[in-house]
């Protein structure tokens, strides 16, 4: 059965960093591989499409505003449960399960879910958007951990979206001086010319991952799989 989320939790930002950073010096191999596949994938796809509507200049792609928007909805839904398994690979770190570059791809199975989940996920931000920036961070943050709760808790859409939001919104100042610092290391990478966010991002995966597994525990109610019995017992690294 799944666990109760916590009751009474204290959210220690500092704390949070702390573990964030000793996950990272665990997992950054893969991580960073993983990272690589994405990047990889996310820009064969655009080639792939400026190929095929023969973009040159930047007058073309905004021309084509109707094409790039089904375009980045098409990405969004290829690439949900490979992000959903890069959220996956720091949650596990923390339960101390192993780890690989396959595990990114383990929750395919589940791209309906996932892909729904960020689909309404991007719709309601795109509303918030427009009715003001507030409504549109309030989203991002309160969503956070549906697609973990669809991918560890196989939870509908709806109903992880619903969870996450409830969840968060018992630690919604906190969150939101998690997430600003998080932008603030955001901007050093862009700085740095991207040289940071080879720690940085790893390092924002892992706390998420770390909050989620405080938040949500770690029982999960699975009856049509058994994939504790086949658990790798070390982390490749």
């Amino acid at each position: 059965m799944n666990k109760v989320p916590k009751q009474n939790y204290t959210l220690d930002i500092k704390s949070l960093f702390e573990r964030g950073n000793i996950a990272t010096k665990q997992n950054l191999p893969v991580m960073l591989r993983c990272m690589f596949i994405l990047l990889f994938i996310g820009l064969a796809a655009f080639v792939a499409f400026f190929n095929i509507y023969e973009i040159e200049t930047v007058a073309q792609l905004e021309a084509m505003q109707t094409e790039t928007y089904f375009f980045n909805m098409l990405l969004t839904v290829l690439l949900s449960p490979l992000m959903a398994g890069m959220g996956m690979l720091a949650v596990k770190t923390e339960r101390k399960q192993a780890i690989n570059v396959i595990s990114l791809f383990m929750y395919v199975p589940f791209i309906l879910w996932l892909a729904t989940a960020e689909l309404i996920i991007s719709l309601l931000t795109q509303v918030g958007m427009t009715l003001f920036i507030l409504p549109a961070i309030y989203i991002f943050i309160t969503t956070i951990f549906a697609k973990l709760l669809i991918a560890d808790k196989q939870l509908r859409p709806f109903l992880a979206i619903k969870t996450s939001i409830q969840m968060c919104n018992q630690y919604l100042l906190q969150l939101t001086v998690l997430f600003a610092i998080f932008l603030v290391l955001f901007v050093i990478g862009m700085l740095t010319f991207g040289l940071a966010f080879i720690w940085v991002l790893p390092l924002y995966y892992n706390v998420i991952g770390i909050l989620y597994n405080d938040l949500f525990g770690t029982n999960v109610e699975a009856p049509q799989t058994q994939a504790g019995n086949s658990e790798e017992t070390h982390f490749d690294a």
